[in-house]
């Protein structure tokens, strides 16, 4: 895929993608995360076969601190999910999977 600035099929600001990424559950967040970071480590292995050392190393780099956030985002989770549950229980909202 070629890199752009924004997500054009969005077509939204980054800013704005960020401020949804944000709001999703924990959990949901925390698995984006990972998928970000697999893509950034696929990337370095691409990278470092066309020779580019460097760009390699940071991407690995980011691919790493990425994963290391999400496993942050995991242990918040785990604090509030219990609370979050409940709170879509009392006002009955049954149409969300928290699993």
């Amino acid at each position: 895929m070629k890199h752009t600035d924004k997500i054009k099929s969005l077509n939204i600001e980054n800013k704005d993608l960020a401020e949804e990424i944000g709001d999703l559950y924990y959990d949901s967040l925390s698995e984006f995360l990972k998928e970000l970071s697999l893509k950034l480590k696929m990337d370095s292995k691409a990278d470092k076969g066309r020779g580019r050392v460097k760009l390699s190393k940071n991407l690995e780099n980011a691919s790493e601190l990425i994963l290391g956030a999400s496993k942050e985002i995991d242990l918040a989770w785990d604090i509030c999910k219990e609370p979050v549950r409940k709170f879509l229980e009392e006002n009955k909202w049954k149409n969300i999977s928290l699993d």
